[in-house]
């Protein structure tokens, strides 16, 4: 049960209130008698006290006697609650649970209600406790004073009270051991310990991708809309949310930070659709475009190679015969002397010319000039019959370019790809949590809510969420801290550990407690680790 109860009064004159009159839950938290004389005479109000592990509500009822005298005595109606939850509409459970005992257990003359002689029964009480639930308390827990002699009035209408019995840890109530809430009809008339409004509003900022946008909300039930602008890359992107609405539901991408009073948004905006470029497709070698040159290259060549053929074959035979003709002619007149006048002898064999045309040298010396002729030929036909320059081969097609839907898809597997991954690490370091810093917990803690779908992540917010309490305890530990009150709560949060296989955290807890009271005196002081 989230909600104990324990009511507590002078039934009989000279017993006081030792004894539990009614007693519903985990009765193991302290109701103290006291006079309180700043109310101004008012006959019912409100206490509030928070401890390091419990917020209790006390209402106070002072025109009630003893069951056996006239005496003044009072009634104490406490409900306490876990220090990080509360109960909306805690000013009418304590009213209902006033009214119930007033009418079961008490009778009234007119002016005083009295005691009654018999026991009290606890179903009535156990009916109105079920009509109320606890929720979680969004923002930073506040512990009172341990000095019970610092007192703070705040003079109240009755819906003033419950206002601020829906939202009841302030800063300022961090100086007093006591709260007490008076209803009076007109505040106006009354002059209170503290200035502080009844219902307040806490503004939030707002990051966006980890950076301030300078914007701020307050209003938890404002509905806003964040937007980033459109880019040449990205589509424009809105997030729409109110602060209840992120709370309550746990929104992906939305984080609520209530103690430093910060929402942060993860806003990935859309990348815009990327145009897809067809591959080029190269036209067959058919249809290319010719080369407008190379007929003129092709032409010149051929009559190149045409001149130099008639040259070699027409006009070199011709320049050799007239050249052989010319060396027959003697050269000297003697010769030509001899030649007209020729000698009577009978040839004694077949004779011809010295330097024929059909002579070996000759002959050679035709061979060899038309030899260099056709190897001129050759070159220039191997010019011709040389392979075509190699056409460089067709480049592959490029390959599709990836749509906006698919790089999206990528995107997001490896977004859930990194969250697992952050997942699986943050469960680890929770394991042993004794070896976190205060700083990389808050890490932890903030992003917790990314991992609501993963396995097993009621089990780890379970762990989480209790080494939060853990180390807001630590770090509002001081010297002034009272050492039994120290003991207590450190034994306890080191049994609590244990209970979730938090066993290293449960040691190193157990270990401020160990060696001589010097040493644990000098161990409250340690607020900044574990």
């Amino acid at each position: 049960m989230a909600i104990s109860l324990k009511i507590k009064g002078n039934k009989r004159a000279n017993e006081g209130i030792g004894n539990d009159l009614v007693s519903l839950g985990d009765n193991r938290f302290p109701v103290i008698d006291a006079q309180y004389p700043g109310t101004k005479g008012a006959t019912d109000f409100i206490v509030i006290r928070h401890l390091h592990d419990k917020s209790i509500y006390t209402i106070v009822c002072k025109n009630v006697t003893p069951c056996d005298s006239n005496r003044e005595g009072t009634l104490y109606i406490s409900v306490a609650v876990p220090v990080k939850e509360q109960v909306k509409g805690m000013f009418n459970l304590l009213i209902e649970l006033q009214n119930a005992f007033k009418s079961n257990c008490m009778t009234y003359d007119g002016a005083k209600f009295h005691f009654v002689a018999r026991n009290e029964a606890d179903r009535p009480f156990e009916e109105i406790i079920a009509r109320y639930t606890t929720e979680p308390y969004p923002y930073k827990a506040v512990m009172t004073s341990d000095d019970l002699t610092a007192t703070a009035y705040l003079f109240m209408t009755p819906e003033q009270i419950s206002d601020l019995l829906n939202d009841p840890m302030r800063g300022e109530f961090s100086r007093y051991g006591e709260i007490v809430l008076v209803p009076v009809t007109d505040p106006s008339q009354h002059v209170s310990t503290l200035n502080i409004p009844a219902r307040i509003w806490r503004s939030y900022k707002i990051f966006v991708n980890g950076r301030q946008t300078g914007q701020t909300i307050a209003d938890p039930t404002k509905v806003v809309t964040i937007t980033l602008p459109e880019t040449e890359k990205h589509e424009a992107i809105s997030t729409t949310f109110s602060i209840n609405q992120a709370r309550e539901s746990q929104v992906r991408g939305i984080a609520i930070d209530d103690e430093a009073q910060i929402i942060y948004l993860n806003m990935q905006p859309k990348e815009k659709p990327v145009a897809v470029v067809e591959p080029e497709i190269k036209a067959p070698e058919d249809s290319k475009p010719k080369n407008k040159t190379l007929p003129f290259i092709i032409a010149g060549l051929c009559g190149i190679l045409i001149c130099v053929g008639v040259y070699f074959f027409v006009l070199a035979p011709q320049w050799k015969e007239t050249d052989a003709q010319e060396q027959v002619k003697p050269s000297d007149p003697k010769d030509e002397e001899k030649k007209d006048t020729p000698k009577l002898e009978e040839p004694t064999g077949p004779t011809e010319p010295k330097d024929s045309l059909n002579s070996a040298d000759s002959t050679k010396n035709v061979e060899s000039d038309s030899n260099v002729g056709s190897k001129i030929v050759e070159k220039m036909k191997g010019v011709f019959k040389k392979e075509k320059p190699e056409v460089e081969p067709k480049s592959e097609p490029k390959q599709k370019e990836k749509t906006a839907e698919e790089i999206a898809k990528e995107r997001q597997e490896a977004a859930k790809k990194e969250i697992d991954d952050q997942y699986k690490a943050d469960v680890k370091a929770i394991e042993k949590a004794e070896n976190l810093s205060f700083k990389e917990f808050d890490i932890i803690f903030k992003r917790r809510t990314n991992y609501t779908d993963k396995d097993g992540y009621d089990n780890f917010n379970k762990k989480v969420e209790f080494i939060n309490n853990v180390v807001n305890y630590i770090k509002k530990l001081s010297d002034q801290t009272d050492t039994n009150e120290y003991k207590k709560s450190i034994t306890n949060l080191a049994a609590k550990a244990n209970e979730l296989g938090l066993n290293g955290l449960a040691n190193k807890l157990t270990n401020r407690l160990n060696g001589v009271p010097s040493e644990i005196n000098k161990s409250k002081k340690n607020n900044k680790s574990f």
